[in-house]
């Protein structure tokens, strides 16, 4: 290990915590295993990695709402419009053209003409490289061996790219190197970078930062405690346009306030361990009152495995890894070629198991879309009864649904297909009319009317 390696581990400790003199293991067998471990776990990042990359579209949960943004952004952008502060074909105009990701959104619309939506596939995986690269800077303990492998199967960075989330991994690259910057005593680096950070993704970020800053409080020095929470402060409130865009989003008004907190601390609780797991390794590594087994990090790496199957459904890391390997539907492809979608028209997409790609494929038509891609807004559970759904399409000017067969099957509590038969014979239920359009037996397509 060099000079400035050492530097650079001791920079990242407490006060009188000093780096170990090797990667911590004592074992030559030890250490040789665990380089191969973190070999195969690079070669399995690796493949990921280029299977992502090789997918015309990478369709998972999060994905399609980073490509339907820099789809228009780009557009917008190359046609010579600049870039308007709203987005023409979601949430009828009037969502954000940037809610948050304004970063990595604008500069993958840099990239469009050339690569198309493989632009935002790069775009997420070069958040991930970032995110471990970045890692490995601040906490240059963890480098090596089963800590390094440990490191990169932590289940939550597991998820992030694999479901898709651009904008925090983007963000999450530029929190650690903020970190890392504030160890090094770099601080107008790190104010930049948690600026960057927390305007990339401020729903989550910001709190994810907050309690990085308050759980390392007790160990920083007693004379950068006080510089490092007014510092922060500085750069929470250099973020506050940011900050504005995310309430200025349909989706809160579309939201009650209860969904909202609970998707935030779902979303910021589960990602905000991409970077209070390494903070535990290291604490792990340098408190001296019960030094941690050699084997620790190996079992860690072994338990991170095993713990992918548990988290295989629930999270939805079935359909995160399928992703790898997925198609676009054919059936909305071809009603998205078809004459069902008018120019300008605010359509309601019911399908299922698609990632949301019918509601990217319309867009990209020409319709417009009656909410933004958060789940928050889009509404896939029942409706208490057909007045309520009658004045929920007039709330959201809805002039077409079109269901596809899988919606039923992917959002069983929904009864909104029960619904649109219901209003078809029902007439006119507050002030709407809904008709079937006849079609291709792979869609049904209602058209709503004022009557």
């Amino acid at each position: 290990m060099t000079e400035t390696d050492r530097n650079a581990q001791a920079s990242t400790l407490p006060s009188g915590v000093d780096a170990p003199a090797s990667d911590g293991t004592g074992s030559p067998w030890f250490d040789r295993t665990g380089r191969i471990a973190v070999a195969v776990v690079l070669l399995g990042w690796t493949v990921v990695c280029v299977l992502i990359l090789l997918r015309p579209v990478f369709i998972t949960h999060d994905s399609l709402s980073n490509n339907v943004h820099v789809w228009w952004i780009a557009d917008q952008l190359w046609s010579g419009n600049g870039v308007p502060l709203t987005i023409d074909v979601l949430a009828n105009g009037e969502a954000l053209t940037f809610p948050y990701a304004s970063i990595p959104w604008l500069t993958s619309a840099l990239a469009w003409p050339l690569l198309g939506d493989r632009a935002v596939s790069l775009w997420l995986v070069a958040g991930f490289v970032g995110t471990v690269a970045a890692t490995f800077w601040t906490f240059p303990t963890l480098r090596r061996g089963w800590w390094a492998a440990a490191t990169l199967l932590n289940p939550a960075l597991v998820i992030s790219p694999l479901l898709g989330q651009l904008p925090f991994l983007w963000s999450t690259t530029f929190a650690v190197l903020a970190m890392g910057s504030w160890h090094r005593r770099r601080t107008g680096w790190a104010v930049a970078l948690a600026v960057a950070a927390q305007v990339t993704h401020p729903a989550v970020t910001i709190p994810i930062l907050a309690v990085v800053v308050l759980l390392w409080l007790p160990f920083e020095r007693s004379e950068r405690r006080l510089p490092l929470v007014g510092w922060w402060g500085a750069s929470v409130v250099l973020s506050l346009p940011a900050i504005w865009a995310v309430f200025q989003s349909p989706v809160v008004d579309q939201s009650s306030l209860a969904t909202q907190v609970a998707a935030l601390f779902q979303t910021a609780g589960m990602r905000s361990l991409v970077i209070l797991v390494p903070m535990l390794f290291v604490g792990l590594q340098h408190q001296g009152r019960t030094p941690v087994p050699r084997w620790t990090p190996a079992v860690l790496s072994v338990l991170f495995v095993v713990l992918q199957w548990p988290m295989y459904t629930p999270f939805g890391m079935d359909f995160g890894w399928g992703a790898l390997r997925r198609d676009p539907d054919p059936a909305i492809d071809a009603f998205a070629a078809s004459d069902g979608v008018q120019d300008g028209d605010t359509y309601r997409v019911l399908s299922g198991f698609d990632g949301k790609y019918g509601l990217y494929a319309v867009a990209r038509a020409g319709g417009v879309l009656d909410a933004e891609f958060f789940p928050e807004g889009l509404h896939r559970g029942p409706f208490a009864s057909l007045d309520e759904y009658a004045a929920f399409l007039r709330a959201r000017r809805v002039e077409h649904v079109v269901e596809f067969p899988s919606y039923s099957r992917r959002y069983r509590r929904t009864n909104e297909p029960a619904l649109l038969e219901e209003f078809v014979a029902a007439g006119c239920v507050e002030g709407l009319r809904v008709s079937r359009r006849p079609g291709a037996a792979e869609w049904t397509l209602y058209d709503v009317q004022g009557c």
